[in-house]
């Protein structure tokens, strides 16, 4: 029930899983051992998107620019580039990467650093190993024990008899890199003491108990993560940099020294930046700042060569990229038009960033830069669900939806009518569906159509165990909306979508009329419904726009209208039913999936039933993924279709199958299946055979006739392809046709079976049953070879 797109539009997003099959979903080492940033996407992915999607003419804009992924995915590939980027600590890492530099000068600024200080940061990890000096890389203890810790931490796989000291050198004596922790050691900690360190930021963290930022463990504390030694040490080397006379170099070399914060701080052993803010008490390490700062400068020139025309100043590209908020910067530049926006969306699982960045910011700073300040209009403008306790306005879903809805509405201002939005995300099992469906309807409101969504595979065992990755949820996604003309927008009244209501009350007129209802009547009900509920009279646009959705949701057939029973409506039919026939368009679901990508997840299949529904109220899926026993009948029957191989569905093999073009009549959609009911009751003799499609409790699928002894006899037929067994509602709605008509015989025809009270009903009632089986045989007999049913052998 989505708005029409157009064909040219859908021809290019329908190649993009072509362009990125084989694509690693991975980020380039060069580019995530640079600045510390979590959650960042593959630029080798979007460059393959954005190269089927855009022309070289095209303007790009990615509103959440983060680590410029999406940038450097961008270069080359389009004559223009606009990013912005709340986070001012963000900006500036990636702006230090994305801009052309003199390296030669880069070069020479590091080796007067190094010049400056790298003998009084050496000597502060000073050590001896075999009567030979030697410095300290890495020293493992336990904070909590006091000096018993040194001496004698706790175990792990890096301390082996007892050598808890990994060495810069090798010894010349015993040819080893590692020691154990002695008095020379404990004397050097003791005399780090004696420095004084006034100057350290003692600054308080926003506390936030998710990123570990507790007031309790004393983590909301700046310098309560950090060594004697090593605040130090990165005093001295500030100071270092602080020498140097401004230039776009210096920016550079601030931010490698700020990328070492997140590994100079008092770590768990084996840590990564995931966990910034934790109070390890046990398995700790300390880490020598210069080799952490020296490592991390040769990342930076990896990088800077690794992507040398990829650079603002050097690509084809017009890169244009700013420090502010996206909905600023639109409304700054109401004359820019962008055809693609392409994004990383702020969605609720998403780390808070300006939390998050606290450890970097604060220092920039402090001894940097007063433009690096967190400013409440910064904790305002960022698009976050967060727990913090001094953020209470970011507490809520409602809020997080607030922000969407502001955010669809500013790209629609941007973006050109029939333009593209891409927006990759990552979210968890019922919280994503509900999430994702909210995205869709907030995007209607504004003026969007969802058109295109794909899975990202993360082959990580961190991520997701392979031996669960069949059956869960956390796949990586590309969701993609199109920005429709005027006329095609989603109908809203305020923040209701009127559609839906439109469609609802349509539909529970009809199920309740007593006869047959025209079109002209049903636009009446939905005049006289925006009257009394809105106080709003219909102009003629307006009931010219009512008899425009009515004939796109339901069947309208010589002046009148009926329930369409292949389309999906969401909310509006009985739970019950709904589920039912939820489940019967699962080998729909799986048949496409075979199809298209010969190999499947679980959550694949639930994407196609979120495809499928006219309306972003999540409430069915919701109940789907929380009732165990739904989920477990939607497996039995993926299986019946499938096996599992390697982590996924793959097609069934075993299944007997007459030939390798053969069609399952249990995966075709409800109106393939009444056409080909169609053509074998022709090939059977029957005259003037007419798919009619059905119409809540007056609808048939087909009537048909023949001849019997110089008479005429009229046949109504129901076609059911269904996966579950048919009731005795339906057996029921048709015998009341039959009668009604006047007709001689009723027939109902599916592709499974009967229940053993639809049995009864269609027995008392002189209804013909045809199931599954029986139905395999017939079009054998006129149609050998063409048919099979997976479902019903």
């Amino acid at each position: 029930m989505r708005k029409q797109i157009e064909k040219d539009i859908m021809e290019k997003l329908n190649k993009i899983k072509g362009a990125i099959n084989g694509i690693p979903n991975t980020v380039p080492y060069e580019m995530k051992t640079t600045f510390n940033f979590k959650g960042r996407k593959s630029p080798a992915i979007a460059e393959k998107i954005i190269e089927t999607i855009c022309t070289k003419d095209d303007v790009l804009y990615d509103p959440f620019m983060g680590s410029g992924s999406f940038i450097f995915a961008a270069m080359g590939k389009v004559k223009t580039i606009y990013g912005t980027e709340l986070d001012n600590y963000t900006f500036n890492a990636v702006k230090a990467l994305a801009y052309k530099i003199d390296m030669f000068k880069l070069e020479q600024l590091f080796n007067f650093v190094r010049d400056d200080c790298f003998q009084k940061i050496m000597s502060l990890y000073e050590t001896t190993c075999c009567g030979h000096k030697n410095y300290i890389l890495k020293l493992l203890f336990d904070p909590a024990e006091g000096k018993n810790g040194y001496f004698n931490p706790t175990a792990n796989r890096e301390i082996v008899n007892g050598k808890n000291i990994k060495l810069v050198n090798k010894c010349p004596i015993c040819g080893k890199k590692s020691k154990k922790f002695e008095q020379f050691d404990y004397k050097k900690i003791e005399e780090t003491y004696n420095f004084n360190i006034d100057r350290f930021p003692k600054t308080k963290y926003i506390v936030n108990s998710r990123i570990n930022i507790t007031s309790s463990a004393g983590a909301d504390k700046y310098d309560r993560i950090f060594t004697q030694r090593n605040k130090i040490a990165l005093l001295i080397l500030q100071d270092s940099i602080n020498k140097l006379h401004y230039s776009t170099e210096r920016d550079v070399l601030e931010q490698v020294l700020v990328s070492t914060l997140s590994l100079a701080r008092i770590a768990m052993y084996g840590s990564s930046t995931d966990i910034l803010y934790h109070i390890v008490e046990y398995s700790a390490q300390e880490m020598n700042v210069w080799t952490l700062f020296e490592g991390k400068y040769k990342n930076f020139c990896k990088f800077k060569t690794k992507f040398a025309m990829k650079q603002i100043g050097t690509c084809k590209s017009d890169v244009k990229i700013s420090n502010q908020d996206y909905a600023t910067f639109i409304d700054n530049n109401t004359n820019l038009k962008a055809d693609i926006i392409y994004t990383d969306i702020p969605y609720t699982d998403q780390v808070p960033y300006l939390e998050r960045n606290q450890l970097y910011r604060i220092w920039l700073e402090k001894f940097y830069d007063s433009k690096y300040k967190l400013t409440p209009d910064m904790l305002n403008q960022e698009i976050v669900q967060t727990n913090a306790e001094e953020r209470t306005n970011k507490r809520e879903l409602a809020s997080y939806y607030k922000d969407i809805d502001n955010m669809f509405l500013h790209l629609s201002k941007i973006l050109k009518y029939n333009g593209l939005v891409f927006l990759t995300m990552k979210l968890g099992k019922a919280k994503y569906f509900k999430t994702y469906m909210e995205i869709i309807n907030l995007a209607r409101k504004n003026g969007f159509e969802y058109v295109y969504q794909t899975g990202l595979e993360k082959k990580d065992p961190t991520i997701r165990k392979q031996s669960a990755f069949i059956n869960t949820f956390m796949n990586e996604m590309i969701v993609s909306f199109c920005k429709l003309p005027d006329k095609e927008r989603y109908w809203y009244i305020g923040n209701e979508n009127y559609e839906f209501l439109l469609i609802k009350k349509i539909y529970s007129y009809l199920l309740n009329a007593k006869d047959y209802v025209t079109l002209s009547s049903a636009v009446a009900l939905v005049c006289n419904d925006l009257k009394s509920k809105y106080l709003h009279i219909a102009s003629e646009k307006e009931i010219e726009k009512i008899k425009t959705l009515l004939k796109r949701y339901f069947k309208v057939d010589a002046g009148y209208i009926q329930i369409d029973g292949n389309q999906l409506y969401l909310d509006i039919e009985d739970a019950t039913d709904l589920y039912t026939k939820l489940y019967d368009l699962m080998p729909i679901f799986i048949r496409r999936l075979l199809n298209t990508k010969g190999k499947f997840v679980l959550e694949d299949i639930y994407f196609e039933l979120v495809n499928t529904l006219c309306d972003g109220n999540p409430k069915t899926i919701i109940q789907i993924l929380e009732d165990e026993r739904h989920q477990s009948d939607i497996k039995d029957l993926i299986l019946n279709y499938c096996i599992e191989h390697k982590g996924y569905y793959i097609e069934r093999k075993d299944i007997s199958k007459p030939n390798e073009n053969a069609i399952d009549i249990s995966t075709l959609s409800g109106t393939d299946f009444e056409l080909l009911v169609q053509s074998l009751l022709k090939a059977e003799g029957y005259e003037n055979v007419i798919k009619i499609g059905g119409a809540g409790d007056l609808g048939v699928d087909i009537i048909a006739c023949k001849k019997q002894a110089n008479k005429l006899i009229h046949y109504i037929f129901q076609c059911k392809r269904w996966a579950s067994k048919v009731g005795s509602n339906p057996i029921q709605r048709l015998y009341a046709e039959r009668m009604r008509r006047g007709l001689d015989y009723s027939i109902c025809i599916t592709t499974s079976d009967y229940t053993k009270d639809g049995k009864k009903v269609a027995l008392d009632l002189n209804v013909e049953m045809v199931n599954g089986s029986e139905l395999i045989k017939r079009l054998n007999k006129h149609f050998p070879g063409k048919y099979y049913n997976s479902i019903h052998d």
